[in-house]
C-alpha cells in the first residue's frame, strides 16, 4: 500500500501528464490516462482549478468529452467528478452551456440532470449561462432535460437578473422569444435595480431602426402584453 507521500507524488505525476497532453491537444493520451487512473478524474490540472474535462469542453472537443464521460459514468464517483468546480465555481456543464454546444450539454446533463441547477460563485446555473451568452440551442436542450418545474428555479442569479433580462440585454431577441414562450412569468420579474425585462427592451429601441430585428421586437411585445401592465403601443412609436 502506497504511503500518503507516495500517493501525493503519484497524483502530481498524473496532473502533469494530463496538463501536458491537454495543452498539446493529445486528447487520446488524456483518454488513456482517464482509463488507467481513476484518480485522474478529479485532478485539477490548471491554476484556475480546471479538470481535464473542463479543458476538453473549453477546447470544444465534443467527441473527447463523450469518451471521458463514458469512463467516468462507469465509476462510483460520477456525481463527485461532474460536480467539481473551478475557481469561478463553474462545473463542466457551465462551460458547455456558455459555448453553446448542444451535444456536450446533452451528454453531460444526461449523466446527471441535476447539474443543470448547479450554481457558480455568481449564482449562475448552466441554463442561465446559455441564455447569458445567447446560445439558443444549448438553452433549449437544457430546458428539455430539466423541464419547466425545475427550470423556473434555475432562471435567476444573485443580482436579480433573469434569463430574460440577459437575453434582451444581449439583444438575443430570438432567444428572448423562446424564453417567454416557456417561462412567461419572467416578464414580470424585477432585478435589484428595479428593472423588468421590458424596461430593458424599451432601451433597445434604436436596435430596431433598421428593421432587421423588428419582427422579433413585435413578437416579444405581443407575447408580453397579457403579462405586463403597460401600453405596448408606446414602444412602437
Amino acid at each position: 500500500m502506497a504511503s500518503p507521500r507516495e500517493t501525493t507524488q503519484n497524483m502530481e505525476v498524473i496532473k502533469k501528464k494530463l496538463f501536458r497532453s491537454a495543452m498539446q491537444g493529445k486528447w487520446d493520451e488524456v483518454v488513456n490516462i482517464y482509463k488507467e487512473n481513476e484518480e485522474a478524474h478529479m485532478a485539477k490540472i490548471t491554476k484556475s482549478g480546471d479538470t481535464a474535462l473542463h479543458v476538453a469542453v473549453s477546447d470544444d472537443q465534443a467527441g473527447i468529452v463523450e469518451q471521458l464521460l463514458l469512463i467516468i459514468r462507469g465509476k462510483d464517483k460520477v456525481k463527485e467528478v461532474l460536480k467539481i468546480q473551478n475557481e469561478r465555481g463553474n462545473i463542466s456543464l457551465h462551460l458547455a452551456a456558455s459555448m453553446g454546444s448542444r451535444k456536450m450539454c446533452k451528454c453531460i446533463a444526461d449523466a446527471l440532470p441535476d447539474l443543470i441547477g448547479a450554481r457558480n460563485h455568481d449564482s449562475e446555473t448552466p441554463l442561465f449561462l446559455a441564455a447569458l451568452h445567447g446560445k439558443k440551442e444549448a438553452f433549449i436542450c437544457l430546458h428539455e432535460i430539466c423541464g419547466f418545474d425545475k427550470g423556473k428555479t434555475y432562471c435567476r442569479r444573485n443580482d436579480g437578473d433573469t434569463i430574460l433580462h440577459c437575453a434582451i440585454a444581449g439583444e438575443y431577441f430570438d432567444l428572448a422569444f423562446e424564453i417567454i414562450r416557456r417561462y412567461n412569468d419572467l416578464v414580470n420579474s424585477v432585478n435589484e435595480q428595479g428593472l423588468s425585462p421590458l424596461h430593458l427592451l424599451a432601451t433597445k429601441h434604436s436596435a430596431f431602426r433598421s428593421g432587421s430585428h423588428f419582427r422579433w421586437f413585435t413578437n416579444i411585445i405581443y407575447h408580453c402584453k397579457n403579462h405586463f401592465s403597460f401600453k405596448t403601443t408606446s414602444f412602437l412609436k
